[in-house]
């Protein structure tokens, strides 16, 4: 077989979906990785790639673009043989018929991590979502934590700039870019407020650097080496089913 993998753009994480996709497939199929950087303005190079190369390939594996899903690329994924397309990390309810999809639902896994460290948040009066980039991802997150907000009478609040102000005691922070992370744990250096004690941190996204830093960074992260097995085992097994692959929490000193 012959698989096209195609990127919006190179990252740690993607090369662990790569790793654990190639592995799995092992000989059975040659992969080729196409990245390409979707945005408004070159919407049109990625359809004439998918279009020139699709007859070359027995499956194409895409994992959608958060910011960037528009009409102009729903219409080119939807030119793509459904018995050839593998939609990875999310679902989209405007790709038509049957087709194959590893995707995680951050509504749902948001509500039940928290629902499971309840306990840990109760000693904080406000939960903050850090969101300095708008994306579908941060939108799922939004509504699952007002869902669980809600239901046990927390404070919540999105915050889209990291102000000085916003920075207080007694409440929690989940922050969706490395560079936001940095920003808050300065201002909670500059504070003297303590992780995990009279303000909580989780982190998007698991790194090495998490597990030391400051004692060590709870996060909610995905499994991506598991999202690439499972994209393999659906091109191995040639099914079209929807797979959904949880999202999990480590906790650790920042909460």
């Amino acid at each position: 077989m012959k698989v096209l993998l195609v990127f919006n753009k190179l990252s740690d994480f993607k090369d662990k979906i790569y790793q654990s996709f190639l592995e799995k497939l092992g000989e059975k199929a040659h992969v080729d990785v196409y990245v390409h950087q979707v945005t408004p303005y070159s919407t049109l190079h990625f359809d004439q790639v998918i279009r020139e190369r699709i007859a070359e390939y027995n499956h194409v594996a895409v994992l959608l673009h958060s910011s960037y899903l528009h009409e102009d690329v729903l219409k080119t994924l939807n030119s793509i043989p459904k018995e050839k397309l593998l939609i990875l990390d999310k679902r989209n309810e405007f790709i038509r018929g049957e087709y194959a999809c590893v995707y995680h639902d951050f509504e749902e896994g948001i509500q039940r991590i928290f629902s499971e460290i309840k306990d840990s948040l109760s000693k904080y009066q406000t939960i903050n979502l850090v969101v300095t980039e708008s994306n579908t991802i941060a939108k799922s997150l939004e509504e699952g934590i007002q869902k669980f907000a809600k239901q046990y009478s927390f404070d919540f609040h999105v915050i889209n700039e990291i102000k000085e102000e916003v920075v207080k005691p007694n409440q929690v922070f989940l922050i969706l870019s490395e560079q936001g992370l940095a920003d808050i744990l300065k201002l909670c250096t500059k504070h003297q407020l303590s992780l995990g004690e009279n303000i909580g941190i989780i982190s998007y996204n698991e790194t090495p650097l998490k597990e030391v830093l400051c004692g060590g960074i709870s996060v909610v992260t995905i499994n991506y080496e598991e999202l690439g097995r499972q994209a393999a085992n659906l091109i191995l097994q040639r099914k079209k089913e929807h797979i959904k692959t949880p999202i999990r929490f480590i906790q650790r000193n920042s909460l």
